[in-house]
């Protein structure tokens, strides 16, 4: 028998966040030591009896459709077993049992992982924050981890695939779903130089609880946390408590105290989280204080190369764009290009650190 297929019916059995998993590994050494013991687990007090009927009910040889799905469509199946799977994840109280992956594991644990999280809605200000941030870190060679939501964590990924540094997205649906949908164009950028993970099979209905349990996973994942714009009660401050938890540095970045989007940032610092006002203040705390010469030469010579590569719509956007905001309209008229054609241009640009998009959908050159 594969020796995924216990895990995989461990996983069907005992739920997403299964806190009973470490105690049964720590009882029964691996899935296939459970499977072995199926019948005894509520009887020994370790699983609930929900768990325990849906185990019993089920073999572990009935998972090899579920595996050969996901393999043909493309994906990883990465065991808690598995060699590659990460070791910092397995510190959690509550790691899944399986992991989905598109992408390289490798990059799930090699090098300094930083997550980066913040409101789906942010401002101006926390806009900048996190390309800002986002910028250093990836350029100092820093992976982001993040999950792939509207808002600040899409622009924590924007800013690793614009430096060509790899990043991590965790997401809080099926594998096989992107949401949100527009999102899909800087996926495939990331599963190419990346990693993409969730522990939701092919074919998992969506649940709103389910984004608060993926935050764990990136919290897991990291070294340390920046949180670059929240609520004092978000979503974003759930990931929070699951880096507290898991004895993860914490890191703030300050915002107005007439904010209510930096009333959560504000609120951490005062807990004490460490306060960041650059890349450096990170990367600093894990000896990494990196050359600023160095960076910014960087970062001039990936601008030429990312411009030598576009399409000619983005080429003639990016003719029409300047430190002066404009608004979709008046680029489409300065480039000749149509609303659809100038959108899809500006995502282009965007990702390839051309571009930033301010509020109410104003443009301007990146960099």
């Amino acid at each position: 028998m594969d020796e995924r297929l216990p895990w995989l019916w461990l996983a069907s059995g005992l739920g997403f966040a299964p806190r009973a998993l470490q105690p049964l590994l720590s009882a029964y050494g691996d899935a296939a030591g459970v499977y072995a013991h199926r019948a005894q687990l509520l009887r020994e007090g370790l699983v609930t009896p929900g768990q325990q009927r849906a185990l019993a009910s089920s073999r572990a040889e009935g998972f090899q459709e579920r595996l050969g799905l996901h393999l043909r469509a493309g994906y990883r199946v990465l065991c808690y077993g598995d060699e590659e799977y990460p070791a910092r994840l397995r510190e959690i109280d509550d790691p899944p049992a399986v992991l989905y992956l598109q992408g390289e594991a490798r990059f799930l644990s090699e090098g300094l992982l930083v997550g980066m999280v913040g409101t789906r809605r942010p401002s101006a200000y926390g806009m900048e924050a996190a390309r800002f941030l986002g910028k250093g870190l990836a350029e100092a060679g820093a992976l982001l981890v993040s999950g792939l939501a509207d808002g600040l964590d899409s622009e924590a990924h924007k800013a690793a695939v614009a430096a060509g540094t790899p990043t991590v997205a965790v997401l809080g649906t099926a594998v096989d779903r992107t949401y949100p949908a527009r999102n899909a164009t800087l996926r495939e950028l990331i599963a190419k130089n990346g990693a993409v993970v969730s522990e939701y099979p092919i074919g998992t209905a969506g649940q709103g609880h389910y984004f608060l349990l993926r935050n764990r996973i990136i919290a897991g994942l990291s070294r340390g946390l920046v949180v670059t714009e929240a609520r004092r009660r978000s979503g974003t401050m759930s990931t929070v408590r699951y880096a507290l938890d898991g004895g993860r540095d914490v890191f703030a970045v300050p915002g107005s105290i007439f904010s209510p989007l930096s009333e959560g940032t504000n609120w951490l610092l005062q807990q004490g989280a460490k306060p960041v006002l650059s890349a450096r203040d990170v990367l600093e705390e894990y000896g990494l204080g990196g050359d600023a010469a160095a960076a910014e030469r960087a970062l001039e010579e990936h601008g030429a190369e990312a411009e030598a590569g576009l399409s000619p719509a983005a080429a003639a956007l990016n003719a029409a764009l300047s430190a002066r905001p404009q608004g979709l309209a008046e680029l489409c008229a300065a480039s000749g290009l149509a609303p659809a054609a100038a959108m899809a241009a500006l995502t282009e640009l965007e990702l390839a650190g051309l571009s930033r998009q301010l509020a109410g959908r104003q443009f301007v050159r990146g960099q």
